[in-house]
């Protein structure tokens, strides 16, 4: 569109000024052939022709050779349609038909066209060529009425170069004119190109963004589902375990109990009854001892209403009691409020951690480090490994539940476990991210 645009527009203003490039050059003819012969036609005020005199001087003027290049054919009309002048001697006083042109110029404005071949006076001179005819009006210069037409016909070969001139001026204006219009538009329909390819590859970035999230979510979900079963699974063997307890020991000392008091029922002197009770007193403290050994490992200390730091220092203070060692706590980062399942993993995280330095290493290097953060949680157990000499105890110490049903606590919470084991001990290192939600 923009194309056939410049091509009309061309061709439109093109035209247009070309016409008005002959214009100004006809009139500026015109008006210097005015100026030459309007001083030498004066008598045709007062007189039907012009005098020999006067004709001699303007066949002198048109004689030369520089004038007669230009304007091969020169004529003075009268109102009347007679040839008062012309560089032909055998037309001047002939009367024809008054051209166009001439009528034109008899009311007052400069007109030019080509010469109409067929014409009488070009008939009579056999033009084979068709000049461009310029009429100028010549005045009297004492009333300014027109009292002749003068006609100059020039070359249309030498307005060629002027025309060509124009017209290479005029369409190579329209040309640069449409190729900034294009250029605009190229820049225009680039920059709109440029953003929807950034806006397609941040779309495309963000599906792939979602489904890498939803994968996530997938495997998250299916760990969640795995950890939940394992945590059932280890629930329900804990609860046979417990049960097992129960029944191999608290209960086999109450039923053996309940045999020293038939014999003490039985007995028919206070002497007779004495080493009865002492057995039951002995068997019912044994029987007790063991189910707050069992309770001990299954219930947690008071911990819902403490900050992070200080869940770790009582998990830290009970296994220094129950150990008799020493562990080195460092709490970096400001408390801050975490849910109660998060408090729980923390406090066995802690613990089993510190059991397992114990029941591993001795209790040597233990140290508990934990960064609180505005939205995350790192918590590190470490040892530096057996010393010389150290035997690894047969039993375990504490009621611990095992660090693999540690790591499916920690991972239903969203939450991750990393153990390194070395030469130099082990190091266990639980990470959460904590979101605005958890306040």
């Amino acid at each position: 569109m923009i194309l056939l645009a410049t091509a009309i527009s061309g061709y439109l203003i093109s035209g247009i000024v070309e016409q008005n490039a002959i214009r100004s050059k006809a009139g500026a003819v015109a008006t210097f052939v005015q100026s030459m012969t309007e001083p030498l036609v004066q008598k045709l005020a007062s007189a039907d022709d012009l005098s020999p005199e006067d004709i001699k001087k303007l066949q002198d003027l048109f004689a030369d050779p520089m004038l007669q290049g230009r304007f091969p054919h020169v004529e003075i009309w009268t109102p009347d349609g007679t040839i008062a002048y012309s560089i032909a001697p055998d037309l001047i006083g002939q009367r024809f038909i008054l051209p166009p042109g001439a009528r034109g110029a008899l009311s007052g404005e400069v007109s030019l066209s080509f010469a109409d071949l067929d014409a009488g006076e070009h008939i009579a001179r056999d033009f084979r060529t068709s000049y461009l005819e310029i009429y100028s009006p010549l005045r009297d210069n004492s009333s300014g009425r027109i009292i002749a037409v003068a006609e100059i016909q020039e070359d249309p070969a030498t307005l060629d170069h002027e025309v060509a001139r124009v017209r290479l001026v005029s369409w190579a204006s329209v040309a640069l004119a449409s190729c900034a219009i294009l250029l605009c538009l190229f820049a225009i329909v680039r920059r709109g190109s440029i953003t929807i390819e950034e806006q397609r590859g941040a779309l495309r970035q963000r599906a792939e963004d979602a489904e890498a999230n939803s994968h996530k979510l997938a495997e998250l979900q299916a760990i969640a589902r795995h950890a939940s079963m394992q945590l059932a699974e280890r629930n329900e063997k804990l609860m046979r375990s417990v049960g097992a307890d129960l029944h191999d020991g608290p209960a086999q000392l109450l039923s053996f109990a309940r045999l020293q008091v038939e014999q003490v029922r039985q007995s028919r002197s206070d002497p007779d009854r004495e080493a009865p009770l002492t057995v039951l007193e002995e068997t019912l403290d044994s029987a007790l001892a063991e189910i707050r050994v069992i309770a001990r490992s299954l219930i947690l200390p008071d911990i819902e209403h403490l900050p992070p730091g200080r869940i770790i220092g009582r998990a830290v203070k009970m296994h220094e009691g129950r150990s008799g060692t020493e562990v080195v706590s460092t709490i970096v980062g400001t408390d801050r409020e975490i849910p109660a399942a998060l408090k729980i993993c923390l406090f066995r995280f802690v613990q089993e951690g510190l059991n397992n330095a114990y029941r591993h290493a001795g209790g040597n290097g233990q140290e508990v480090w934990c960064e609180m953060k505005a939205a995350s949680m790192t918590v590190i157990v470490s040892d530096r490994g057996p010393p010389p000499g150290f035997v690894k105890p047969g039993a375990r110490t504490g009621g611990g539940m095992g660090l693999h049903g540690l790591r499916q606590r920690i991972e239903s919470l969203g939450g991750s476990l990393q153990i390194v084991c070395a030469d130099t001990g082990t190091r266990l290192t639980m990470y959460f991210e904590l979101e605005e939600g958890f306040e």
